[in-house]
């Protein structure tokens, strides 16, 4: 308990210190860490639904037909299994 109790308590300094040193730059930096946090966000949203397109256009052509990712948009939903 008491070890957990420092650990904190140097967390704590150690922020303190870098509220200290980084001054006015502090929520600038913040800014920059969050915005570049929200574009990782949608770019890897963007990635899985593209992914997903790519699957439903998979799912959606005839045999011998060319993929276009395009057609997933228009395809119809795949038929579900009856459940047992």
């Amino acid at each position: 308990m008491f070890v957990r109790y420092i650990i904190a308590m140097t967390l704590a300094a150690l922020a303190i210190l870098f509220a200290i040193i980084l001054g006015d730059y502090g929520p600038w930096y913040l800014s920059w860490f969050l915005g570049t946090g929200f574009m990782v966000l949608v770019a890897v949203s963007a990635g899985v639904l593209f992914e997903a397109q790519e699957d439903a256009a998979k799912a959606a052509r005839r045999p011998g037909e060319p993929l276009d990712v395009s057609s997933a948009v228009d395809a119809p939903a795949p038929a579900q299994r009856p459940s047992r």
